[in-house]
């Protein structure tokens, strides 16, 4: 191959390299629009809320966290769900479930998963559990989070947890792009 056919080949794959995070996107939004809802009363009842952590800052939940969790007990105050989880790392956890708790949530029906150190961690620990679950995060990042739980066959649904706007919302949207691309590598290549 002479020097053009080598610029060709180191320029193509820039390009792909490139694209794949939007590419990433784009194919698992498409596998799981059909899935998310963003209305309480349209989603079908599961048995399980998974709640994805967040941010917590002692027993403070940021907006983020606390929209995914007050989103978990309308699921449950509306008898969409029979068992709250909330996933995350153990000060979000603990954060999670005293915030519930306070709420009117009896603790004996909310579980923690203090091993649910990110999105793939958290949706491989409820697998475990063999029940139907309503995976309760932003609207932002339920594709990434379905994207995996269908491979890992759960019976899962994904309820929007916006009730605010975000302040870093941007920040976390680019995130969430290589996170895909990620996520796609990790269920094809490493699960």
């Amino acid at each position: 191959m002479n020097n053009k056919g080598y610029i060709t080949t180191i320029g193509l794959a820039f390009v792909l390299l490139l694209s794949m995070p939007f590419a990433s996107s784009i194919i698992i939004k498409a596998q799981t629009n059909d899935v998310i809802y963003e209305n309480i009363e349209d989603i079908p009842k599961k048995e399980i809320a998974l709640v994805l952590g967040a941010a917590a800052y002692g027993d403070r939940l940021s907006d983020v966290l606390r929209d995914r969790v007050d989103t978990a007990i309308d699921l449950y105050d509306t008898r969409k769900v029979d068992i709250l989880v909330m996933s995350g790392a153990e000060n979000e956890t603990k954060a999670m479930k005293s915030y519930a708790i306070e709420k009117g949530i009896n603790s004996k029906n909310i579980v923690e998963d203090p091993l649910g150190l990110n999105t793939l961690a958290s949706v491989n620990n409820i697998s475990e559990l063999n029940r139907s679950v309503i995976i309760v995060t932003q609207r932002y990042h339920l594709p990434r989070a379905l994207f995996i739980a269908n491979h890992k066959g759960l019976d899962a649904v994904g309820m929007v947890a916006d009730k605010h706007e975000y302040l870093k919302i941007i920040s976390f949207k680019q995130r969430e792009l290589i996170a895909t691309s990620k996520a796609i590598l990790d269920v094809f290549l490493f699960n």
